[in-house]
């Protein structure tokens, strides 16, 4: 059972981003395991997803990520959708635990299809983040393309993403 530390608002903390214009930063780790999975899926002709735990922070520029790791479970997946498995929550909250931090993003693959956010894509993302600051991250595996993205006003506007060694 995954353990709940509050169910208070946190203030974020206020922290000078490590570069200017960017919004999410992330763990080279961190995106070695995202691209994987993705390439993992698409030999196996289906899609795939997980979600990004990290830190938000604020600045005078506003809302920004670290993502220090990717955690994910058994998935429902086919080549043009994909779901957390009914059954899987309890395996993705021990994931969720044993890694720490707070999710700050969820990644996904389009195999084939390029890089964006459909319309169930930003559904899911409101459904996750509501008006917080969250991120998404898409993969198509097929052309080794990556893309991050926010979601404002029922709209996907892209993000900038620096890869760091470490976060």
């Amino acid at each position: 059972m995954p353990k709940v530390v509050s169910s208070e608002p946190t203030e974020t903390e206020y922290r000078k981003r490590p570069a200017r214009g960017a919004s999410l930063f992330v763990s080279e780790t961190s995106l070695e395991h995202m691209i994987d999975h993705a390439d993992r899926g698409f030999g196996d002709g289906v899609e795939i997803m997980g979600l990004m735990m990290g830190t938000v922070y604020r600045d005078d520029l506003g809302y920004y990520a670290m993502v220090m790791d990717a955690v994910t479970s058994e998935l429902d997946s086919d080549e043009v959708s994909v779901r957390f498995g009914r059954n899987s929550f309890e395996e993705l909250f021990k994931n969720i635990d044993k890694v720490g931090g707070k999710v700050v993003g969820w990644y996904h693959s389009h195999p084939g299809f390029g890089c964006y956010l459909s319309d169930t894509d930003i559904r899911t993302h409101k459904g996750i983040f509501g008006n917080d600051p969250g991120f998404a991250i898409v993969i198509d595996p097929s052309d080794a393309t990556i893309k991050a993205f926010t979601v404002e006003n029922e709209e996907q506007k892209d993000a900038v993403m620096v890869i760091m060694d470490a976060v």
